[in-house]
């Protein structure tokens, strides 16, 4: 398989268990903090099964789920603020579906999520070669700014060379 075509499945299946998730999460009658990492690992292990990832590859994506979700957690806990100003830029950029999974999960397990606000203190960093969803990210070096307007892999800072960034805020 070609890079480009890993890196294109690897997208598709980023996206595919994010509305995994919102399905469950849609169905569960409990939102727990443990049912949310349940979820996660119901919609990885699905990929595994339909044979759509490896476990390795499964295992990253949901890795980056659970710091995605664990960012816009600590961010909406600390903000109060809307998503759109966790993507940091403006919502007609952003695909309608796509919002309303994000504002679904974020809505409906909002008071366990901001338990996950420590742990994202420790998960923020976003590194090259990862993928990651729609927002801003900054290069910690340089402050360089990315905008990602779909699911995509993260590049070295184009100014810097660097590998590693933070998501931005709008303030």
């Amino acid at each position: 398989m070609s890079e480009q075509n890993l890196e294109q499945k690897l997208i598709a299946a980023y996206d595919t268990m994010m509305e995994r998730v919102h399905h469950l999460i849609d169905n569960a009658q409990q939102h727990t903090l443990p049912a949310l990492q349940t979820h996660i690992d119901e919609a990885k292990q699905q990929a595994i099964e339909l044979k759509e990832l490896t476990q390795d590859e499964a295992d990253k994506l949901a890795k980056y789920l659970h710091r995605d979700i664990s960012d816009l957690s600590a961010h909406l806990s600390q903000s109060g603020a809307a998503i759109s100003s966790w993507v940091s830029f403006d919502i007609e950029l952003i695909e309608d579906r796509l919002l309303d999974v994000f504002s679904q999960v974020a809505d409906e397990t909002g008071l366990q999520l901001s338990q996950l606000a420590e742990q994202a203190k420790r998960a923020q960093e976003y590194h090259t070669g990862e993928l990651t969803r729609i927002g801003t990210l900054a290069c910690q070096q340089c402050d360089t700014l990315l905008h990602f307007t779909k699911t995509s892999r993260i590049p070295p800072c184009p100014k810097c060379h660097k590998n590693i960034f933070l998501r931005t805020k709008r303030r």
